[in-house]
């Protein structure tokens, strides 16, 4: 209980990092991987973190306080660059004043020798005009105020000195404000106050001239920034390389289980193509130790039943709109019969209560009358079946004598017209009621009626069966012939092997000592085919007896009739039987469905017939496993067969891609987490090593090499390959006490394994092995070693060396999925005995 406390409370604050993280945008480029199986709430409670650290330190990065000197430097030096712009911006204005005159007169002439613009030039007259009074006063104003005092350069060193008071005054005002600033040092902000008093004492003496003043004070502020940002830079970068990490172990599980399940597809595909061979068999039985049977029945003879069903039920199609009208009325007057006998049996239920509930006798006497009142008002034609003129009721009962029928006595003759004076049924029993024994324990009667009822809707619905199968089935001939017709298995086929299979799975579960519960439903379902079948035959006798040479001429209109009754029999029997009116045509899949999952699970607990393989398969993925079988069987085997194979051989594109992505930096997150692990840094003596090492393992130089005549070349390999031989800084502390480095550093060792070229993992990957979780397991069962799945199936005499490859290949795709799978099925089977 307290476990679950902290996951819901882990679930929560998780939750809430990530949403917090969403809103500000802090997903950095590196957090890619999506959703992995091993990466769970943990990982992702530890990864949530990560993204709320770089949220803070971009916080403290732009903390306001921090960069209170700066903000007030630059808004102090903007303004005075501006007067030191209006300066010199004073003798261009002065210049293009002394123009404009000329321009004016200009367009006066033009004026009087173009008449026929005249519109045109008085405009531009007026615009130089405009112009013209405009720069006058700017240029008497600047003339007036600074460009006399800014002629020499004693002057603009006088102004420069006054404007760097100014600067420090504002730079004293902010002094509280940087105060509390907790995260820079003193000697930054004074590097900026230094860059702004330059930029400032340059911009005066040079009177907005280019200078090089202004370029080192530049300088000097994006030094100081640098300085400053330097710190952040590192955090976000250590941020960044946890989030890659995680990244890369997840993009890496979730392209080879990709493939993986792809690869059990093309394995169960091919398992079922050499299992079932049912047609092969003898007499096309169905063995008991076939594990794929069930599957196979339900793929192949279940739906053959079940689209017959669905012809009998919607019966022919209407060729006019009469046709159309007369099967919608046929149609609806069975609709509503079913739907009275649902409301029927809820009044019934709701007036039982009632009457246990009453707390005289004779209240429940009076209760009791009301519900037979009821029932036979309803059964005669009442309201609850709705406006229909056909009643399934009265073509077995009469209706005088259902009300009795109800109690389980015989009709009086004073009811039935016999003797006089003739009462109606509740009169009679009214009058009589204090006599009759039934009456004395209304509870009980009422049981009685409510079972009475229920035979008299069972007749009903023999009738409403019959009635639809005779004006909504005109011919039922064509549609039994049509069940006896099909070039694979014919309808009556399916029935036999379905009865068969039930026969075999009843021997499976006795002989494994299965849950027998479900046995009487099993035995029921072969009850109800038994019929079928007997029907089948009937049909089948009579055929045989009608192809013996005998004069059809000579057959009485009763033998005709009889061909007739018997296809109407077996069609009325499927009805029944399968409960068409109320299950349509899911009645026999629905059974069938839970018969063939139970035995699969049967099969499966005992280990019938299945390789190990299969069986950490169908364990860990349970009814997915199965369905998923169920799917490879939905269509053309070969049009299943070329999906898988495209599937697979996209999905081995993808890994290459992602090894020529990827590699290279899982190496070094590889080197990195050995580095943690050992507890010391990698030097450069032993990354060059490593350089070296990868080079023969490339065939790029001999084993038997010189270092200094390969030293140009394995300084270009290492420049070439230089994300792999990166040092990451991970930091002088040591891993957790549960070894955490390690286990990763394994992980993504046996996740590499996927990689064609095993260039600069071999070196670092040797001694990783992912260890099972649970004490006790079987070290080379469920523990993964890389360097020996390295090699697995490549020592196997009994393939071609071509097979060989190809299977040690798919071996190190999916060692990581394995060991997730193997080591979960010896969790779910601990403690279960066979």
């Amino acid at each position: 209980m307290a476990t679950k406390k902290i996951l819901v409370t882990i679930s929560g604050v998780l939750l809430v990092l990530n949403a917090r993280a969403s809103e500000t945008g802090m997903s950095s480029a590196y957090s890619f991987g999506g959703a992995c199986a091993s990466q769970g709430v943990w990982t992702q409670t530890a990864l949530a973190s990560t993204q709320e650290l770089r949220r803070i330190t971009l916080q403290l990065r732009d903390d306001p306080n921090c960069k209170a000197l700066g903000t007030a430097v630059q808004t102090a030096v903007a303004s005075l660059e501006d007067q030191v712009k209006a300066i010199s911006d004073t003798p261009q204005r002065a210049s293009r004043l002394s123009q404009l005159p000329n321009e004016i007169s200009a367009l006066r002439n033009f004026l009087v020798s173009s008449p026929d613009m005249k519109n045109q030039v008085l405009q531009l007259m007026m615009n130089r005009s405009i112009e013209s009074a405009t720069l006058g006063a700017q240029v008497q104003q600047g003339a007036s105020s600074m460009s006399t005092s800014m002629s020499d350069f004693t002057t603009r060193l006088q102004r420069g000195a006054n404007t760097g008071l100014q600067l420090t005054n504002q730079v004293i005002d902010s002094i509280p404000q940087l105060e509390q600033c907790l995260t820079d040092e003193s000697s930054l902000a004074f590097g900026n106050y230094i860059a702004a008093a330059v930029k400032v004492v340059s911009s005066f003496a040079s009177s907005g001239e280019a200078g090089s003043g202004s370029g080192l004070a530049t300088t000097i502020s994006k030094i100081t920034g640098v300085m400053r940002d330097a710190k952040y830079a590192k955090v976000l970068k250590k941020l960044n390389q946890q989030e890659f990490t995680a990244s890369m172990a997840c993009l890496m599980e979730v392209t080879t289980d990709s493939y993986c399940h792809n690869r059990d597809g093309m394995s169960l595909f091919q398992k079922g193509m050499e299992d079932v061979r049912v047609r092969n068999e003898s007499e096309g039985k169905i063995t008991s130790t076939n594990p794929f049977a069930g599957y196979y029945v339900l793929n192949t003879h279940v739906p053959n039943v079940t689209k017959w069903l669905q012809k009998i039920q919607i019966g022919v199609d209407p060729k006019l709109p009469t046709d159309a009208e007369f099967q919608n009325k046929i149609l609806q007057e069975v609709t509503e019969f079913y739907k009275g006998v649902k409301v029927l049996l809820g009044d019934y239920n709701t007036a039982a209560i009632t009457i246990k509930s009453m707390p005289t006798l004779l209240a429940k006497q009076n209760a009791v009358l009301k519900l037979i009142n009821q029932i036979e008002t309803s059964m005669n034609g009442g309201s609850r079946f709705g406006e229909t003129k056909t009643n399934f009721f009265t073509m077995s009962r009469t209706p005088v004598t259902i009300p009795f029928d109800l109690i389980g006595m015989p009709t009086p003759d004073q009811v039935l017209g016999k003797t006089f004076p003739k009462l109606t049924y509740d009169e009679w029993l009214q009058a009589n009621m204090a006599t009759l024994p039934m009456f004395q324990d209304p509870v009980v009667l009422a049981e009685t009626i409510g079972n009475n009822m229920k035979q008299i809707v069972q007749e009903a619905n023999i009738s409403a069966i019959e009635y639809f199968n005779k004006w909504y089935i005109v011919d039922k001939s064509a549609l039994v012939n049509e069940s006896m017709i099909d070039i694979n298995y014919t309808v009556k086929d399916s029935l036999v092997a379905i009865n068969q299979y039930l026969e075999n799975f009843k021997e499976r579960s006795a002989q494994y000592n299965g849950d027998a519960s479900i046995l009487p439903a099993v035995v029921d379902t072969q009850l109800r085919i038994g019929k079928i079948l007997s029907a089948y035959s009937k049909v089948e006798d009579q055929g045989k007896s009608l192809s013996q040479g005998k004069d059809l001429s000579t057959m009485a209109p009763e033998q005709i009739d009889e061909m007739a009754a018997t296809y109407e029999a077996l069609v009325n029997t499927v009805y029944a039987e399968f409960n068409v009116m109320l299950s349509r045509s899911g009645f026999l899949a629905n059974r069938m469905v839970n018969f063939v999952y139970q035995d699969y699970i049967l099969l499966v607990k005992n280990k019938v017939n299945f390789s190990e393989y299969q069986q950490e398969l169908f364990v860990s993925t349970g009814m997915a496993a199965f369905d998923k079988m169920l799917q490879t069987y939905n269509g053309n085997p070969a049009h299943i067969q070329n999906d898988l194979n495209m599937g697979l051989r996209i999905n081995l594109g993808n890994i290459e891609a992602l090894e020529a992505l990827l590699k290279n930096n899982v190496i070094a997150a590889v080197a990195d987490l050995r580095q943690v692990e050992n507890g010391s840094k990698e030097g450069r003596l032993s990354r060059y090593n490593r350089v070296l090492q990868d080079m023969v393992d490339d065939k790029e130089v001999s084993p038997m090499h010189s270092i200094f005549s390969v030293l140009p070349k394995s300084l270009y390999y290492w420049y070439k390959n230089s994300d792999r031989y990166t040092n990451q800084d991970s930091g002088s502390g040591p891993q957790s006490e549960f070894n955490d480095a390690r286990y990763v550093r394994s992980q993504m060792c046996v996740q590499g394994l996927a990689f064609v070229n095993q260039t600069g993992l071999k070196a670092l990957c040797q001694d990783a092995v992912l260890k099972s979780p649970i004490p006790g397991a079987d070290v080379e069962k469920y523990n993964v070693s890389y360097s020996r799945e390295l090699v697995r199936h490549l020592d196997s005499f009994d393939n071609s060396d071509h097979m060989r490859r190809s299977l040690n290949r798919s071996s190190r795709i999916c060692a990581f999925r394995d060991f997730n799978r193997r080591n979960m099925v010896l969790f779910m089977t601990l403690g279960k005995t066979n």
